[in-house]
């Protein structure tokens, strides 16, 4: 969904900020480089001037400036660009309306600066944990009870064809490994058949031998953690871009990650629910 007017009223408005900021950035950049250039032209037309030295001082505070405002502008782009790309993987008939704006401050003593870098350690803090979840492991009993349901379902597969006639008796285990090269028998699945228990006792001492993880969750708790992870990232984004808004309101800039979730940028609500309805 990439035609902005479908956006509601508040996150147009946002987006229309933003590329101002954009835009100011890259005037900022300009008119510094005209005036870098104006001043070098200076020193080279007067290598002796009496005001030589101010002048050079002067342009290597612009140049400063310069690679601040590009570094501006950058940032800028990039958060517009993640904007628009996520814009544009919205389907068509997404439902939009603008988020519940909250109310949020600088805690006591705290400057602007200080208040989103705060936010921003909390959202790392929570990245961090959530990678570590994505890379958790098993508990031991669920790993025991997967072991189980393994030795059960290869058991069944491997049941063995039998053929018995006047002429003929055979018994013949027809279950090939499937990640083998050249057919093979899968030789666990005959085993989970002929030996259930004495498999599974052998497989516990295996397990009980693994090292342990250092974060173990079920695929219960470990779905539900990420979940909860989820929200509070939106949450502590929100805070973070309201933050970053009163701090523009008052004359203060602070550059947005173009890796923080474009609807707490925008405040915007997406409903895939309704539009999956539609």
């Amino acid at each position: 969904m990439a035609d902005g007017s479908k956006l509601p009223k508040a996150a147009q408005l946002k987006i229309l900020r933003l590329e101002d900021a954009e835009q100011q950035a890259q005037t900022l950049i300009s008119s510094t480089v005209r005036r870098i250039g104006d001043l070098e032209r200076i020193i080279m037309n007067n290598l002796d001037g009496d005001n030589g030295d101010a002048i050079r001082e002067e342009i290597a505070l612009l140049r400063d400036r310069r690679d601040e405002h590009t570094d501006r502008h950058r940032s800028c782009c990039d958060v517009n660009a993640a904007i628009r790309r996520y814009l544009g993987m919205l389907p068509a008939n997404a439902v939009l309306s603008d988020a519940k704006k909250i109310k949020t401050r600088p805690k006591g003593g705290e400057s602007f600066v200080e208040a989103v870098d705060r936010v921003r350690r909390d959202i790392a803090n929570l990245v961090s944990e959530r990678f570590q979840v994505q890379q958790c492991g098993l508990p031991i009993e669920e790993i025991r009870a997967k072991a189980r349901d393994w030795i059960s379902r290869h058991a069944q597969t491997a049941r063995p064809r039998i053929t018995a006639t006047h002429n003929e008796f055979a018994i013949s285990f027809e279950v090939y490994d499937e990640r083998a090269l050249v057919p093979m028998p899968d030789i666990a699945a005959i085993m989970a058949f002929l030996y259930p228990e004495k498999l599974l006792k052998r497989i516990d001492e295996a397990i009980e031998q693994m090292p342990k993880p250092r974060l173990a969750l079920s695929a219960e708790q470990k779905a539900k953690r990420l979940r909860e992870i989820k929200d509070l990232l939106y949450e502590r984004e929100t805070e973070e871009e309201a933050l970053i808004s009163l701090a523009e309101e008052q004359g203060q800039t602070i550059d947005r990650r173009p890796t923080a979730d474009p609807r707490a940028i925008l405040g915007l609500v997406v409903d895939r629910n309704k539009a999956a309805a539609a």
